[in-house]
């Protein structure tokens, strides 16, 4: 079978990440806005705490709104102390401080934060904290949940998928809500395999993932990658291509594509033409019709960030560069990678489609 994508092209040969363009031409017109500064100096300004870690972005548009939701740590990756925050604006230019999206001790980080029902309930959800240990992916499982009220208000806390071991007594499951909108909006969450298969390895799944996360389905037995740690199926991105076959795209390259929705997969594999490292890659249809894919086209850096367009999202070409400046890292912590990257552009809709009703759709979210 022939590679889900393809990527045409001089320009990957050209990317040199020492140069401040990377040697390939920028994308004219595109602006960069900061959503959030962190700040041990003037905390006040920034979060009232002081933490030096954010990471983990999602992003959302609804009710004439963007949203932007990440996980923040006092200074290393996924451990305590440690919430998750979101903040929004009506142009993509002016955010509002940080809030909590659930209060802290509640929430773990996930890949995705938004998840809009058939219904236009619009829910917050997070990975289900149970321990002040670090978070680990192979662990997560519990999920929390809150709505996400047409005035922009947060509701109730519920638990909307039951951990494996303890659970907080203080929680409800989120069917004794007495809300059926909102109730039938959790179930419709549940039911999308695909919105799911966006944490790690399915482990949000259970039985139902991806059966290329368990290692006995490849030959040999083992996941591909270069060591246990990364390997196939990390931080998958999806997309609809004109033609209707649904492709996924993991860190490090890996692609795979599904004729079912989701329900069936072919053999994860990096295509030939695709050029990237452990950072996300980044997929979607835009507004006018067309694909843009979104990544760091290098196996060793986390920068330059690339954007590469498409009309039927099967080939893409026409490389720019949509930043290329590597600032200086302001502050020490665990796993920390220089360069824009992380990419997120609008949550995922249910049937495998985008919220491209949001005028600011146009907008997109680096780390």
């Amino acid at each position: 079978m022939s590679d889900p994508i393809i990527i045409e092209g001089a320009e990957q040969s050209l990317v040199d990440p020492a140069l401040a363009d990377a040697g390939v031409p920028p994308v004219v017109g595109v602006q960069s806005f900061c959503v959030f500064r962190a700040s041990k100096a003037v905390p006040e300004i920034t979060d009232h705490k002081g933490y030096t870690y954010h990471h983990h972005v999602d992003m959302a548009c609804w009710r004439g709104r963007l949203y932007v939701g990440w996980n923040s740590c006092e200074k290393d990756e996924d451990t305590w102390p440690s919430h998750e925050l979101y903040a929004t604006s009506t142009d993509g230019v002016t955010w509002s401080p940080p809030q909590e999206m659930f209060p802290q001790g509640v929430s773990t980080p996930l890949r995705m934060y938004f998840f809009r029902g058939d219904n236009d309930r619009m829910l917050v959800i997070a990975g289900l904290r149970t321990s002040t240990q670090d978070t680990s992916e192979e662990e997560k499982g519990g999920l929390v949940v809150r709505e996400l009220r047409p005035d922009h208000t947060l509701g109730e806390i519920y638990i909307l998928q039951v951990p494996k071991g303890p659970r907080p007594a203080n929680l409800p499951v989120y069917d004794k809500s007495k809300d059926a909108g909102f109730v039938a909006a959790c179930k419709q969450l549940l039911a999308d395999n695909v919105f799911l298969e966006q944490q790690d390895l399915g482990m949000l799944l259970g039985d139902r993932k991806m059966k290329w996360h368990d290692p006995s389905a490849w030959p040999g037995g083992k996941l591909p990658g270069d060591s246990d740690k990364w390997v196939a199926g990390k931080a998958y991105s999806f997309f609809n291509r004109k033609d209707g076959l649904l492709v996924g795209i993991s860190k490090m390259g890996f692609t795979t594509s599904s004729s079912d929705n989701g329900k069936t997969w072919v053999m994860p594999g990096i295509p030939s033409t695709l050029v990237t490292g452990k950072a996300k890659v980044w997929s979607q249809q835009t507004s006018d019709g067309r694909y843009a894919l979104v990544y760091n086209p290098s196996t060793k850096t986390r920068f330059p960030l690339a954007v590469v367009t498409s009309d039927d999202g099967e080939h893409f070409r026409d490389m720019r560069i949509v930043q290329g400046e590597l600032p200086i890292q302001r502050y020490e912590g665990k796993f920390r990678s220089v360069g824009p990257q992380y990419i997120r552009g609008i949550s995922r809709c249910p049937s495998s489609s985008f919220q491209g009703s949001c005028p600011l759709e146009r907008s997109a979210m680096r780390r």
